[in-house]
Order: C-alpha cells, then sequence, then structure tokens
C-alpha cells in the first residue's frame, strides 16, 4: 500500500476514537458528526484491507492491528503540529495547538496563574491539558505525545527527557487538630505508633521520598492508607482518620504541624519536563517564558 493514499483526517479521527473509546466522543471532540466519525474509518479500513476496532455493543475496542498502528498515528500527530508551529516567525501572533501534562497537584496549586496569563496573552493558541500522575505526565513528553510536562521529578531520569527544577518542596507531618490535647501539638512518634499514615500510591515519587524518611527514623505506622492526590490527602487527614505529610500549599484549617524536633524533613522536587532531540516547539517556547516570569515575580 503506498502510504500517499492515506488520509491525514481518517488516520486522526482513528486516534480520536481509540483514545476516547467511543464514536460519539471522537465525534464531540473532532467537531464533526458521528456518521462522519463512521464514515472516516470505514474509508480508512478498507485502504488498510484490515479491521481497526471491535464493535461490542456501545463500547470500541482495539483489534490486533489497530494497537500496532496507534503509536505510528501518535507519531503522524505529533508530526503535524510541529509543521502547525514551524511557519511561525518573530512578530506573528502565536496560534496552534500546544499538548501538556501536568501532574494534578502541578496543575491545581502551582501553575493556575500561569494558565491563566498565558491564555489572555496567546488567545489564539489552544492548551490541550492532560492531567496525570506525574509518572505518567513523564512518560507523554517521553513517548512526544505532550510537548512538555510539569510534575514532580523522581530521583533517576528517562534520557528521552531533560528537566528544570522550578520548586522544592518540604513535606511537613500533619493531623487533625482533634488529635491535640489542650491544643499542643503531639509529639510525631506518638502520632506516628497510634495512627494510620495516609500515603500517595507507591512507586511514585513523593511516596518514595516519604518512604525513605520513614525508614531512617525508623518510624512503622501501624496501617497505611493509600490515596493517589495529595489534595485527597489533605482531606482524610482533616477527618483526624490518619496523620499525613504535606506540602504547605496543602495545610488547612483543622490540621496542626507535629512535634518532630530537630529532625530533617522529607523532600521533594517538582519542574519542567522536555522532550530530547526535538526542534523547540514556540508555543512551548512562551509558556515556558512565562513560567519563568512569574516564578522570578
Amino acid at each position: 500500500m503506498n502510504p500517499l493514499h492515506l488520509d491525514t483526517q481518517q488516520l486522526l479521527t482513528f486516534l480520536a476514537v481509540a483514545e476516547t473509546g467511543s464514536f460519539s466522543a471522537a465525534a464531540t471532540q473532532l467537531h464533526i458528526s458521528q456518521p462522519a466519525v463512521s464514515k472516516r474509518l470505514a474509508q480508512l479500513e478498507e485502504r488498510l484491507d484490515f479491521r481497526l476496532f471491535d464493535r461490542l455493543g456501545q463500547r470500541v475496542v482495539l483489534t490486533y492491528r489497530g494497537e500496532r498502528l496507534l503509536p505510528s498515528v501518535r507519531e503522524v500527530q505529533t508530526c503535524l503540529d510541529d509543521i502547525a508551529t514551524a511557519a511561525e516567525v518573530s512578530g506573528e501572533a502565536l496560534s496552534g495547538r500546544l499538548a501538556l501534562s501536568l501532574s494534578h497537584y502541578a496543575g491545581l496549586h502551582l501553575l493556575p496563574e500561569v494558565l491563566e496569563r498565558f491564555s489572555e496573552h496567546y488567545p489564539e493558541v489552544l492548551l490541550d491539558l492532560s492531567f496525570h500522575d506525574s509518572e505518567r505526565a513523564i512518560e507523554q513528553v517521553a513517548l512526544g505525545e505532550s510537548s512538555l510536562a510539569y510534575a514532580t521529578l523522581p530521583p533517576r531520569l528517562d534520557d528521552r527527557v531533560r528537566t528544570r527544577v522550578l520548586w522544592e518542596e518540604t513535606m511537613q507531618p500533619v493531623v487533625a487538630q482533634r488529635h491535640c490535647p489542650g491544643g499542643r501539638p503531639p509529639a510525631l512518634d506518638q502520632i506516628g505508633k497510634r495512627l494510620p499514615l495516609i500515603l500517595p500510591a507507591e512507586a511514585t515519587s513523593t511516596r518514595t521520598a516519604i518512604d525513605r524518611w520513614l525508614d531512617d527514623r525508623q518510624l512503622l505506622p501501624p496501617a497505611i492508607i493509600e490515596i493517589n492526590q495529595l489534595d485527597s490527602i489533605a482531606v482524610l487527614a482533616g477527618t483526624g482518620v490518619g496523620w499525613a505529610l504535606l506540602p504547605t500549599t496543602l495545610q488547612r484549617e483543622g490540621l496542626v504541624g507535629l512535634e518532630c524536633g530537630n529532625c530533617v524533613l522529607p523532600t521533594r522536587r517538582l519542574g519542567q519536563i522536555e522532550p530530547v532531540g526535538r526542534a523547540r516547539n514556540p508555543l512551548a517556547e512562551a509558556f515556558m517564558t512565562v513560567v519563568e516570569e512569574l516564578d522570578a515575580g
């Protein structure tokens, strides 16, 4: 089959269905009708001479060959994004699509002002935001699915990406105020051995830093409660069912810092993740400039 006979609209329609899991959701994303989605896929399947999806009632599932095709079509999307920005020159208004992967914490607590200012300054740029845990956000940049990511940085880096540290946070042990008799915060060891510890999921960068700190202190909580997002951990800690370690941005009314003497508290680093070996995207550069301006301010 001659690849020149392939239609990019059909390929991107295939990508939309694969990522959304339905024809109707893909139609909404592409701003076309559902029959148009079906027609494009049928034409693509005819040109490829194999089925891309199995239809299971209201659900669509990639076939074996569809799964093998998906990474290549994602690369096509990336190349088209590069083409859209390649002709940008100094003085022109920036426009196009900028795919950003954000950890939930970075997106909700560190970057809201950046997102607001960027969207005001560059109204013709479509910010395609996706929220993930930090590890997945970094992987999306490594795979070329996103131009930039902002997330917690791991101890070991993938050689497909480069990072820049922008924020460093100390994780403070906290407990609900009702566990503070007489209004005085209890000692860390006292609470740590009596109440469950609420932690992010295993294998995340933040969890790794906390686990090392617990090992250094030889502190073994009676139970572990795992929740994926720090915001949820803060809410649950406020109920008093357990204690937690949280950055200052998530200190909230009803939570009290635990007394731990002169112990060194765990820290984590957050920052910017870029791909290695790809030409700079002018839209990504503009976004990084806004981050730098606000961080310096």
